[in-house]
């Protein structure tokens, strides 16, 4: 042997490997929710999800001349799970938590149909003021259970999570998403 380490160096050493290798293993991607060039927030992406981004894009309502404006949306699924998909998206013109939710009311139509839904709820995402509604509804013909999420962000904008459950998908991905959300935070 060319190079030997001290006895406890080698002990000190892999007793820091195993301490670092389950941050290491839960380690996710951050990424950084822009208006144009202006950054609003971060959030962390767990490994093995898939994230799509889109810009600014029209929405086709039930009616055929009801046409809605959607601004850019984050679409995060998780690899080995189907029926599993969260959104992501701070619309333009909607800062605060009540804009928020008339805004849900006149875009919910565009994404679930026969939507009942509980009463909100508060929470605190981030040191931030946010709502939390759950329902159920059908979408593309399926079944779904969703939550809304809506946190109060600096500078008059407002962040807007959706989690929707197919019937019968898999609720492992509910610990990942739920640190996904935890992990938003306004770019200061």
């Amino acid at each position: 042997m060319i190079f030997a380490l001290p006895k406890l160096l080698r002990r000190t050493l892999c007793a820091a490997v195993l301490v670092c290798l389950p941050a290491l293993s839960s380690a996710g991607t951050s990424v950084i929710y822009t208006d144009g060039d202006r950054p609003l927030f971060t959030l962390e992406v767990p490994d093995f999800w898939s994230l799509r981004t889109g810009g600014l894009r029209d929405l086709a309502g039930p009616d055929a001349d009801d046409i809605r404006d959607v601004s850019r949306v984050f679409g995060m699924t998780p690899d080995a799970h189907p029926g599993v998909w969260v959104g992501v998206i701070s619309p333009h013109g909607v800062s605060t938590l009540e804009e928020a939710g008339a805004y849900l009311r006149d875009i919910g139509p565009f994404l679930v149909k026969d939507a009942s839904v509980g009463a909100p709820t508060q929470r605190q995402v981030g040191g931030m003021p946010a709502r939390r509604i759950a329902g159920q509804g059908r979408r593309n013909g399926k079944a779904i259970d969703f939550t809304v999420l809506a946190v109060d962000l600096p500078d008059s904008r407002v962040a807007i999570a959706v989690v929707v459950f197919e019937a019968g998908a898999d609720t492992d991905p509910v610990g990942d998403i739920n640190a996904m959300l935890a992990s938003l935070k306004a770019v200061r």
